[in-house]
């Protein structure tokens, strides 16, 4: 009998989801493909692990006695990778760094300005990720470090230290109604469509676009992008609004787009997250030096509503 890692890997997600929609978000294929692979688990060891149909998915007496088997097997064959990916890197001290969107704004310079200084053997290596990256990115061992904002799919491997708070914005085209605007509520954008991330978990997505809205509306959804620059696109073209945290009008600055900042919504929280057991021995002095900056960082200006200002906006 041959039960490849993935099969096990897709089980523990469903299980833990019990969701076919939210686990395939998680896992980065579509439902129905998830739904192939636990029925052919499923045949392969000869048991039924889910009882599902239309409305909802619940493990089997048998399901819920092979889960914790499952997790251990899982969680075993992530620490093998992560020893040979360290192992890859140990000789030439590199610590990979992760950023979703903007990151940790004009933060992250500042932490890896320091991190060079402080830490001169180190070699950095910085990659863009996906929106919904973090988890899958830091477990399977392809980064060391993630700046991304919060929220993001909960794993218990992870380790998320929130930063700063920093308000949103609204991103809008050159000549929209609401681009000459220095501050909005988010009930002024009542009927304007709004471009999203492709491919996340729905309560994710339902935060960053305020769904439902105060009043009890909802945003009107248009096209999806796999990352912040295809957003920015499709707002350049007029094809919808977007929400963005503040950090991004630094770091994403471009002709043709207007950041106007969004006052009555909850604000973005920006981590830093890593592995609670990191196979690279610089990742806890790095995460250490970026807590300290960023704590630095919140003894400067303040907002009127006590959020912290990484830049003049």
């Amino acid at each position: 009998m041959d039960i490849p890692i993935h099969s096990i890997r897709y089980f523990c997600t469903l299980a833990e989801e019990l969701h076919f929609g939210k686990a395939a978000a998680a896992l980065s294929i579509s439902a129905p493909s998830l739904s192939q692979q636990v029925s052919k688990l499923e045949s392969t060891m000869g048991v039924k692990l889910f009882e599902r149909n239309s409305r909802r998915v619940v493990l089997t007496a048998k399901g819920a006695e092979f889960l914790p088997v499952a997790r251990r097997a899982r969680d075993g064959h992530d620490e093998v990778l992560q020893w040979a990916r360290a192992q890859q890197g140990a000789g030439d001290g590199v610590l990979r760094i992760g950023m979703v969107a903007a990151g940790a704004g004009p933060l992250t310079t500042s932490i890896l300005a320091a991190a060079v200084q402080q830490l001169p053997s180190m070699r950095l290596e910085m990659r863009r990720l996906g929106f919904f990256d973090t988890s899958r990115e830091l477990v399977e061992g392809r980064v060391d470090v993630v700046f991304a904002p919060a929220p993001f799919a909960v794993d218990d491997r992870i380790l998320a230290e929130p930063l700063w708070r920093e308000p949103r914005v609204l991103v809008v085209p050159e000549g929209h109604r609401l681009a000459g605007r220095t501050s909005i509520s988010i009930l002024d954008t009542a009927g304007e469509t709004f471009v999203s991330a492709s491919g996340g978990v729905p309560e994710i997505l339902d935060w960053w676009l305020v769904d439902p809205r105060p009043d009890g509306s909802h945003p009107l959804r248009g096209p999806v992008a796999d990352d912040f620059e295809g957003l920015l696109e499709l707002v350049a073209a007029g094809v919808g609004v977007n929400i963005a945290s503040i950090g991004a009008s630094q770091q994403y600055r471009r002709e043709g787009i207007v950041f106007v900042r969004i006052t009555d919504i909850d604000p973005a929280t920006i981590l830093m997250c890593a592995l609670k057991r990191p196979q690279n021995p610089a990742v806890p002095g790095f995460m250490q030096l970026g807590i300290e900056l960023a704590r630095k960082a919140a003894l400067g200006r303040v907002d009127e509503q006590g959020y912290r200002v990484p830049h003049d906006f």
